[in-house]
């Protein structure tokens, strides 16, 4: 029996995971923070989301938070973004091979990358949001500091 995409994927997690921070790194040397146990979380969460094994609304929360948590420490959410889309780029050709080795270029195949691209932009979308919207916050919070001690 042949195994279906996502498990396909979840077979090769710490090979994926190496690849991805492997590539932020070089890409991205600026943003190399992450432990490699949180871009294990991340790669899982998006796979899943790339793939249909989960809904994308529980992996866009996830990615929210964590932009948030980004927004918090003071991370560029220009390094943040690319960050992103690197890790993203890896996602998209891993499941692209995967996929075609899997179902060979049909209508199958076609609606897994159609739906690996949705969630990428997606996750990306969510991420930055949660970053953006902490930022507003903690901005907001500093002001009212303040406005209040003067």
């Amino acid at each position: 029996m042949q195994p279906t995409l996502d498990q396909f994927l979840t077979d090769r997690l710490d090979e994926i995971t190496a690849e991805v921070a492997g590539e932020i790194a070089e890409r991205v040397p600026a943003y190399t923070h992450l432990s490699a146990r949180e871009i294990l979380a991340l790669v899982r969460d998006a796979l899943a989301a790339y793939t249909g094994a989960r809904e994308t609304g529980t992996v866009l929360d996830a990615f929210r938070a964590l932009g948030a948590s980004e927004a918090r420490a003071g991370h560029d959410v220009r390094h943040f973004e690319s960050a992103l889309r690197t890790g993203a780029r890896v996602l998209i050709r891993r499941t692209a091979g995967a996929a075609a080795r899997l179902y060979p270029p049909t209508a199958e195949y076609i609606t897994v990358m159609e739906q690996a691209f949705t969630a990428e932009g997606r996750i990306v979308q969510a991420a930055v949001e949660g970053h953006h919207r902490a930022g507003r916050r903690d901005g907001t919070r500093r002001l009212h500091t303040l406005v209040s001690e003067n």
